[in-house]
């Protein structure tokens, strides 16, 4: 097992050993807010981050970073065994809190290394690696966490957070209730509402804000949380009206490709509600070549999600991973019917 000082104490020495980098990050709030996160410190180190590039996990698939910088780090993202052939020649930093991988990067951190097996989202994980050099910015360490669904796990870090930004708490024991979980739904909407560009906007909007009020006041948040509501509430009435439901515990869903952005957001939204709370969720969406993409929430249910996809993968051809509640990954679209059926029986075996 891994010492925790010493693991930071790595990404340290590698951060001010090196200079000029690319930083790839994760289209979500957690993603985005981590991003920054370490953009700010690195700024303070003297460092140099030259290219940003927010990135889902399919976009491995076409992303050539050879003209790029040689130094890269990467926030929010496990870096799986068929990614790592992208960032071959680059000498990699990895900051994550998904499944436990030390095969990719020496440079790597995660809490499940020191045996920290709670919620951690990665701007938490990010803000404590660099605390020494970040000042007063726990409120966008709090807005990712809030974000990522780790206000329970991280209660007493949001506390002190609301303290200091004189936030309410109110009763959601995740804190969604909250002005930090304010702010993480307009950060996120704004890559719901303009993909890789609203989330490359939104992180340049945090850059430059000076506090949670700045973020909550920004007109350009507003007028994309605006406009998601009003769609995420037209989704739900579809979700309403389609969704399959196979199983007591079970709900799949075959969302419009034309709404692929919103997947993300609306399969949150809707874990939490109460009328759902308890079910594991499915949303299946093309996105392209063939490709579905699958997003999976189990709020309120007893089962590890990365652990189903992995046995399924056994039997089709898929890549996917995540936390036990909240995962994702890519199917073949011919295999969709299968990939049901498998999960199915999976869900069965552990529930019934």
């Amino acid at each position: 097992m891994t010492d925790k000082k010493e693991a930071i104490d790595r990404i340290i020495s590698f951060v001010k050993e090196n200079d000029n980098f690319l930083l790839i990050y994760h289209l979500d709030t957690d993603g985005i807010t981590s991003a920054v996160l370490v953009s700010i410190a690195l700024s303070r180190l003297g460092k140099t981050i030259s290219s940003y590039k927010p990135a889902n996990y399919e976009d491995f698939k076409d992303m050539d970073i050879s003209s790029y910088p040689d130094n890269v780090i990467v926030c929010d993202m496990q870096i799986r065994k068929e990614i790592l052939p992208v960032l071959n020649g680059k000498r990699l930093c990895i900051i994550d809190h998904h499944e436990l991988d030390t095969s990719s990067t020496q440079n790597y951190i995660n809490p499940k290394m020191w045996g920290d097996m709670s919620y951690r989202p990665c701007a938490l994980v990010a803000y404590l690696v660099f605390k020494e050099f970040l000042s007063e910015e726990e409120w966008i360490a709090a807005i990712g966490t809030v974000g990522d669904s780790g206000g329970k796990d991280n209660r007493d870090f949001l506390l002190e957070a609301a303290g200091k930004a004189g936030v309410a708490i109110g009763k959601d024991e995740y804190l969604y209730d909250t002005e930090f979980g304010t702010a993480a739904e307009m950060i996120g909407d704004m890559t719901t509402r303009y993909g890789r560009a609203g989330a490359e906007e939104a992180l340049g909007i945090l850059l430059i804000s000076g506090s949670l009020k700045d973020i909550l006041e920004n007109p350009r948040l507003m007028s994309a949380k605006k406009t998601v509501d009003v769609e995420i509430k037209k989704l739900k009435e579809a979700f309403e009206l389609h969704a399959e439901k196979p199983l007591k515990n079970l709900i799949i869903f075959e969302l419009d490709p034309k709404y692929r952005r919103y997947s993300s957001t609306l399969i949150t939204s809707i874990s939490f509600d109460k009328k759902y709370y308890g079910n594991i969720i499915v949303f299946m969406t093309m996105i392209k070549d063939g490709l579905l993409r699958l997003n999976l929430r189990a709020n309120g249910v007893e089962i590890r999600l990365p652990e189903v996809l992995r046995e399924i993968f056994q039997k089709i051809k898929g890549e996917g991973g995540g936390h036990d509640k909240a995962s994702g990954g890519t199917i073949k679209e011919k295999d969709k019917d299968e990939f049901k059926k498998l999960l199915i029986e999976a869900v069965k075996r552990r529930l019934y």
